[in-house]
């Protein structure tokens, strides 16, 4: 099944970002795992992202321009690294809150969201809270 996902971001600085992508989704045991390709740069070159989401964490992989492994859960510590073409930067993600909602096979218009703050350790810089909230929606031509 084909899925709309759109992740809403509050970084650090207190700027806000917007992604829309269209994915593929497939329930797996205790959760979903969806995967899509974005160009993350502008640039052209396509980043493969596949999210594991259940209940308790979220697992965002990237692999492309730019490639990550990062673990979103409640009260959770998850050291990663985040590698881009100029260089690999130590990260330690702390995760404060993690909210997961599921409705997505209630209906036609079933939707999961989740809703997360968090912290970023980079290297030796501690930088201030920052929040994602993911609304991922079933695709309306599915039905159609």
């Amino acid at each position: 099944m084909r899925v709309k996902v759109i992740v809403e971001s509050l970084d650090q600085d207190g700027i806000k970002s917007r992604s829309e992508n269209t994915a593929v989704i497939f329930k797996e045991n205790e959760g979903y795992r969806l995967t899509y390709s974005e160009d993350l740069s502008g640039e052209g070159k396509l980043t493969k992202t596949t999210m594991h989401i259940t209940p308790s964490e979220l697992r965002i992989i990237r692999r492309g321009e730019l490639i990550t492994d990062f673990i979103y859960g409640e009260a959770l510590i998850h050291n990663t690294s985040y590698e881009t073409p100029f260089g690999i930067i130590p990260i330690t993600l702390i995760t404060e809150s993690y909210e997961f909602t599921d409705k997505l096979h209630e209906s036609d218009k079933g939707q999961i969201n989740i809703s997360s703050s968090y912290t970023l350790d980079m290297g030796d810089s501690l930088m201030p809270p920052a929040s994602m909230n993911m609304n991922i929606s079933i695709l309306q031509e599915e039905f159609q």
